[in-house]
């Protein structure tokens, strides 16, 4: 369910300007993870770091694909993962 959680944020990220700024101006894990705990989301650092290295790939698994079943999957998903591993490696160097 952390791996759920962890794209249904990122996604979320992707779709509103306002909190993909606030998301890339974070510059700690914590700090991240309120932001993502303000936003209803409930997750670990370990979970996006977990998030991340499964999807360093552009594999969708069967739970990924339910997700973000509907047009344009691919795109959708690279935008998110890109996302997420970008704020990651941002906050973790």
């Amino acid at each position: 369910m952390s791996n759920q959680s962890v794209y249904s944020f990122f996604s979320q990220v992707e779709q509103d300007s306002t909190l993909k700024q606030q998301v890339k101006a974070t510059t700690n894990k914590d700090d991240l993870l309120r932001i993502a705990q303000e936003s209803g989301y409930n997750f670990t650092a370990e979970d996006i770091k977990a998030f991340v290295e499964k999807n360093e790939s552009d594999e969708l698994d069967e739970e990924e694909l339910e997700a973000v079943a509907g047009g344009g999957i691919k795109q959708i998903w690279r935008e998110v993962k890109n996302t997420a591993s970008d704020v990651w490696d941002a906050i973790v160097g």
